[in-house]
């Protein structure tokens, strides 16, 4: 199964104040690029799917994707990412995630291969957008899309997904800190 990643950066930030998120820096290092130094060996491609590319064009290590529709969301992102890659399936990254871990993304990405989609849940809280989904859940995307119903987690509920509930996540990444992100300027400065 051939899996690129997709780094999901075309939100507005409202919360952060309309700061773009993956340029953020955290420790000296722009969130985008601590991303793709845990993705690039564990995908065949990453795309960064942006509806703006101007902001990215000194990011190494990425294919930059235009959103086809700039403004519908995460799941617009989606599936964007999957008509630019050829991919049986893509790891779907929020760009506002700063500490990736390479195995709670290699578990993600290799925990059962013929799932739709597999997704960590912590809780109740499914977490879809640091999560695989295959490539036969784009007719979803598409319909899901084209009559306007844009939430990730309503798609979870048309799909064959395979959770990964809090002890499997912990045995990889036991504080779970690979799952978190910043979305206010408090949250960025109790990281930094």
């Amino acid at each position: 199964m051939i899996v690129d990643a997709a780094i999901l950066a075309g939100g507005r930030a409202r919360r952060m104040g309309g700061r773009n998120k993956a340029l953020l820096e955290i420790d000296g290092q722009r969130i985008v690029d601590r991303q793709l130094a845990v993705l690039a060996p564990l995908a065949g491609e990453v795309l960064l799917v942006t509806g703006d590319p101007v902001p990215y064009s000194g990011v190494r290590g990425a294919r930059v994707v235009l959103d086809r529709h700039p403004g519908l969301g995460p799941l617009a992102g989606i599936q964007a990412a999957f008509y630019a890659s050829a991919a049986d399936a893509l790891l779907v990254i929020a760009c506002d995630l700063p500490f990736l871990d390479g195995n709670l993304v290699r578990l993600v990405r290799d925990h059962a291969p013929g799932a739709q989609a597999v997704v960590p849940r912590l809780g109740e809280r499914p977490q879809p957008l640091h999560a695989r989904f295959a490539r036969s859940a784009l007719p979803a995307i598409d319909a899901r899309l084209a009559r306007g119903a844009l939430r990730v987690m309503d798609l979870l509920a048309e799909l064959d997904v395979t959770w990964l509930d809090e002890p499997a996540l912990r045995a990889v990444d036991p504080t779970l800190r690979g799952l978190t992100n910043v979305n206010t300027p408090e949250e960025l400065e109790a990281l930094t």
